[in-house]
């Protein structure tokens, strides 16, 4: 059983491949143009141990200023919802797209608020090679470990953050007033549906043992 002591990257690959079939979770009732998207958790192995790469939105996009794992919409070049989830990737981060390797895939989620439904991928980011986020999407990256996020204090339950595009009271409605967050330094948070795609992925990991 992986622990808080530590992920290896090879543990998470082998974890992965227990991964029950991807389950669908409906978030709003109906939407009038429900579009498809894709996300993709990226691993890389710092230290021994296997990390998560978050990226921080840039102000002015759809929900600026959070850190989520990147994705985006599917293109017409796009093969699969998979493809897409590496095609962002690769453009967020700056990578050579040959160096993400799909190796699971988690919950569908959808709509969301911006009437995406989202297909969610892990994979692993290969290589040593810097990388170079796009200063147009991405304002900031942060690379943690996975165990660090089953420390104690690092998971808790607070209110959606009201945005002039998605104000409070539509999270009112959407019943979304107390949603899981991680920390992930003192003054920022992975929160929502990012939240919620960690918390299954570190779920699966810890094959439910864990205290959340």
């Amino acid at each position: 059983m992986i622990t808080s002591e530590g992920f290896t990257l090879q543990q998470v690959i082998d974890a992965c491949r227990t991964l029950p079939p991807a389950g669908f979770n409906q978030i709003m009732r109906e939407h009038p143009r429900p579009r498809p998207a894709a996300t993709l958790i990226p691993v890389v192995e710092v230290d021994g141990q296997a990390a998560v790469v978050l990226t921080r939105r840039t102000q002015g996009m759809d929900h600026g200023g959070d850190w989520v794992f990147p994705g985006g919409r599917l293109d017409d070049q796009d093969t699969s919802h998979a493809d897409a989830a590496r095609r962002e990737t690769a453009e967020e981060l700056g990578v050579d797209p040959e160096r993400i390797e799909v190796i699971g895939q988690l919950t569908t989620h959808g709509p969301i608020i911006t009437g995406y439904v989202v297909e969610v991928y892990i994979g692993v980011l290969s290589g040593t090679g810097r990388l170079d986020p796009d200063a147009g999407e991405v304002s900031e990256i942060a690379t943690i470990p996975l165990g660090d996020f089953l420390q104690p204090g690092r998971s808790f339950r607070a209110a959606m953050k009201p945005t002039n595009r998605h104000p409070a009271e539509t999270a009112s409605q959407l019943s979304m007033s107390s949603l899981r967050h991680y920390s992930i330094d003192a003054d920022h948070d992975l929160w929502g549906l990012q939240a919620e795609i960690l918390f299954e992925l570190l779920r699966h990991l810890t094959a439910g043992a864990h205290d959340f």
